[in-house]
């Protein structure tokens, strides 16, 4: 990630290389149970966990992860690359 105000480029490591998720064609009812699952989870909504960034973007409101990562570079008013 680059771009934040007073922070130096970073990256953050999540999902399993083996999961399938809403990316990966799963369903809406398999999406809406992984955020029954996981939204008490620590770091649930922080930008500095894994798991905030595997909400947005393995499990977005797209199955694509370019429009996924587009909406959250946005949001975030930051620049996020694709290392895969």
């Amino acid at each position: 990630m680059k771009g934040f105000p007073n922070m130096k480029d970073h990256s953050h490591e999540f999902g399993a290389k083996d999961g399938k998720t809403f990316i990966d064609c799963r369903t809406e009812k398999e999406k809406e149970d992984w955020f029954a699952r996981h939204r008490k989870d620590k770091g649930f909504n922080s930008i500095h966990s894994g798991i905030y960034y595997s909400k947005n973007l393995l499990w977005g409101d797209s199955k694509s992860l370019k429009k996924n990562i587009d909406k959250l570079s946005k949001k975030l008013d930051a620049k996020i690359i694709n290392k895969i």
